[in-house]
């Protein structure tokens, strides 16, 4: 079955219904249920259930943190902390239904030349699930809270993919003097499901997906089908192992479900916030698969500030850019260039 178009700016909408189609094993004009059949079977019996409540325990043993546990307001956060050097330390924040172990291309390259800082948002990878809303604001301020409270104090550059460039957005509206640069890595744009209806579809339909994943991982139909194996394809071990296990837990899918539920209240609150002024920023976007629309939208980001770069890198979707490592060298790069320029260089 052909893949279908992947779709940067909508923070994996696309990739739910790839999934979708791949485990139903549906192509055009033909219908097997063989393998889905045999998926849900075990699960309705309950025999699904309690694979996936040993294989969550045997993951929980298999997979330990490689950073460390930091409470932030009571609720335990994941953050990893590597590399050396003086200001600015680059902080990742990944997508919607990302996690540390995204990095596993580029955190090891950009601690060679800076410190670097990748963490998990409450309820997702590592970290503790909590009861705030989801919202960018809550995001920024445990964010923040997070970097101070291991030690790291400002300025940052923000390096954000996809939903992540939505929260470091309002991190930078809310921390100014805090922030020396910013790099969006096909970033969600606050507007994109308003103006381009290509997007709006696919968004849509992703996200009414992505009510049910849950269920279906409570039941154990996630890990059993691979349900999103593919977004942790091509990063290094162990991080892809790290990533697809996760990515079979409900907590983590949980947590992915209510992100995207937030989705609107999110934008609005970008839709508020500051340009960045004159500070060094670099936007990366995807070249392969794209929609009708999404070129206009990531050049409005480069315009957020008057010191940007664009790069587009062609062979690379809107995942690769961060889980393939020819194309993860190329965010690499940009975020050098914004370190120095921050760092004041040009």
């Amino acid at each position: 079955m052909a893949r279908p178009s992947a779709l940067p700016l909508q923070s994996h909408a696309d990739e739910l219904l790839y999934a979708a189609r791949k485990i139903m094993n549906l192509a055009p004009g033909v219908r097997s249920y063989a393998r889905f059949a045999s998926a849900l079977v075990p699960c309705l019996t309950g025999a699904g259930c309690i694979y996936q409540a040993v294989a969550t325990a045997v993951d929980r043993r298999r997979y330990s943190p490689p950073g460390r546990l930091v409470k932030v307001d009571g609720v335990e956060l994941h953050v990893h902390a590597t590399g050396q050097g003086g200001a600015p330390v680059v902080v990742l924040e990944t997508g919607l239904g990302g996690m540390s172990s995204a990095w596993g291309w580029i955190q090891p390259e950009v601690a060679k030349f800076t410190g670097v800082v990748s963490y998990d948002r409450a309820g997702l990878g590592w970290s503790a699930p909590d009861g705030l809303p989801r919202t960018a604001l809550n995001v920024a301020r445990r964010l923040r809270g997070l970097l101070h409270g291991v030690g790291i104090p400002g300025p940052y550059v923000l390096v954000g993919h996809s939903m992540g460039g939505l929260y470091l957005r309002v991190f930078a509206d809310q921390y100014p003097g805090e922030v020396a640069g910013v790099v969006l890595i096909d970033a969600a744009h606050p507007d994109q499901h308003q103006r381009s209806p290509a997007i709006r579809r696919h968004m849509s339909s992703g996200f009414r997906m992505l009510r049910s994943v849950p269920l279906l991982a409570r039941l154990g139909y996630v890990r059993m089908t691979g349900f999103f194996s593919s977004w942790a394809v091509g990063l290094p071990e162990p991080h892809a192992a790290e990533a697809e296990a996760f990515l079979s837990s409900y907590a983590h899918l949980k947590t992915t479900r209510d992100e995207s539920l937030a989705w609107d209240g999110i934008c609005a609150e970008v839709r508020g916030t500051a340009g960045l002024g004159c500070k060094p920023l670099a936007v990366v976007s995807a070249g392969r698969d794209v929609l009708p629309g999404a070129p206009e939208l990531q050049a409005e980001l480069a315009a957020l500030s008057s010191r940007s770069i664009h790069l587009t890198v062609e062979g690379a979707d809107h995942v690769t850019l961060v889980t393939r490592r020819q194309h993860a060298m190329v965010v690499v790069d940009a975020i050098r260039r914004v370190v120095q320029a921050a760092a004041g260089g040009r």
